[in-house]
């Protein structure tokens, strides 16, 4: 119900009588409620310079400090860098130290360590590994340019050749390997979780296609420890990391064969291991991913350890033979080259021979359908190859007896392919271009007594 006029005018009289009365304390109150908005609003932003410049005068002072430990540090350098470029096994105790103690401190640029290592390493490649393993954030690219194979290892004989002037280095590699062996171990024991580590080498399928021998044998050591060990496990997670470790994993692997009697379970369990990769290898041979030239250097490093992979190349190689030229082209050249100038475990090259070259150029001189590309390089493989020696076995001096036959009975063009291709590499050996003579085995006087092994 509304109230009278005259009770809501008699409210609103005393609303004005009450601020009539009591106007100076309004008024006070208003203005002091004004001053501490205004006051708290200069507080704030007071505080925020404050702040500011306290970040700033932070900055400037981590400024300052870094670039007094630039100068500290170049300063340091400068009177160790007589040391650190000197050369020669005298200085190598010398050099250590100082070596040792800017990477421990971390006075010295990674990569600038890492260059000094492995001049050190020339000389003492016990000392170059300790101060690798003490060098944070190092380039692993760089190690595994520094890591030059032998000759044992790129061709599977080694031979007093200009060619293998890096054999002076072996020790080097082998303390290169074993530190990719200890820091591997490492990621593995984190289950291979960290984007750093040795692994980021094999990350570029590119890159590992490039130097697949060079990868094959710095990662050696590791698969050979996980293979003898029997940590499949472990191995499948190495392999699980990229297809770049999958590829060296098969190609190690192949190889690493301990010899001890098993039982037959465990004989079947590694008969199926390498069966798997070797399917694998075969799979990968002829993907759409390796190219030609891919196919070249994969053969390379398949053929400087065939006697070692106890048959597990030759499917992969047969197959790889019977491909058109365009594919498989960069491999051929490989072979021819390996071959015509001797660059083959005596061994390696009379199994070769006999359980890949034989019977693949006897299956496509049977065939009708063979194109006569695929026939002419064949037989110009064949012509390269020596016969079996008297001792042989049976088999193998009856099937090369064959094959002969079969290329006598060929169309002319095989037949004059054959003469031709084995007079010339018989003339060529005798007498090399000067520019062939450093990288020609034939002949040269034996460096090792003993094919190399990816499993040693």
């Amino acid at each position: 119900m509304d109230k009278p006029p005259a009770t809501v005018s008699e409210e609103i009289s005393r609303l004005g009588k009450f601020i009539q009365t009591y106007s100076s304390f309004l008024s006070s109150f208003v203005i002091g409620v004004a001053g501490l908005v205004a006051t708290s609003i200069w507080q704030y932003r007071q505080s925020q310079t404050a702040a500011e410049q306290g970040r700033s005068e932070q900055t400037i002072a981590r400024t300052k400090a870094d670039n007094d430990w630039r100068i500290a540090r170049a300063e340091i350098l400068s009177k160790n860098l007589n040391v650190l470029s000197s050369q020669g096994p005298n200085t190598a105790d010398q050099r250590f130290g100082v070596l040792l103690s800017l990477t421990r401190g971390a006075i010295i640029d990674p990569e600038l360590a890492v260059s000094y290592a492995l001049e050190l390493g020339k000389d003492n490649a016990g000392y170059m590994k300790a101060v690798l393993a003490s060098t944070a954030n190092k380039n692993y690219l760089q190690l595994a340019q520094a890591f030059k194979l032998t000759c044992l290892q790129r061709f599977g004989v080694a031979r007093a050749a200009e060619i293998c002037k890096d054999d002076k280095l072996e020790d080097r590699s082998d303390a290169i390997a074993q530190l990719i062996q200890d820091e591997t171990e490492a990621a593995a024991d984190l289950g291979f979780a960290s984007a750093a580590g040795p692994m980021v080498l094999l990350k570029d399928e590119r890159e590992v296609q490039g130097h697949p021998g060079r990868m094959a044998w710095l990662f050696e050591p590791v698969l050979q420890d996980l293979y003898e060990r029997r940590q499949w496990k472990e191995i499948d997670k190495f392999e699980a990391t990229s297809t770049g470790a999958h590829l060296v994993a098969a190609l190690v692997l192949a190889t690493a064969r301990t010899g001890e009697l098993l039982s037959g379970g465990e004989a079947a369990a590694l008969e199926k291991f390498h069966a798997d990769h070797r399917r694998w290898l075969v799979s990968y041979l002829s993907g759409t991913t390796c190219d030609p030239e891919c196919r070249g250097k994969l053969v390379d490093v398949m053929l400087s350890s065939y006697g070692e992979a106890q048959g597990d190349y030759d499917e992969p190689l047969k197959k790889l033979l019977r491909q058109p030229r365009a594919e498989a082209g960069p491999a051929l050249a490989t072979f021819h080259a390996r071959m015509l100038w001797c660059q083959v475990d005596a061994d390696d090259w009379a199994q070769f021979r006999d359980h890949v070259l034989v019977p693949a150029t006897a299956e496509a001189l049977g065939d009708p359908k063979s194109p006569p590309t695929l026939l002419e390089d064949l037989v110009s493989l064949v012509a390269l190859v020596p016969d079996p020696a008297a001792d042989a076995d049976p088999k193998a001096q009856a099937a090369w007896k064959a094959l002969l036959a079969a290329i006598g009975k060929a169309n002319e063009r095989v037949q004059r392919t054959f003469s031709s291709r084995r007079a010339t590499a018989r003339h060529e050996r005798t007498s090399p271009p000067p520019m062939i003579k450093k990288v020609n085995f034939c002949g040269a006087a034996d460096a090792a007594l003993a094919a190399p092994k990816l499993d040693q």
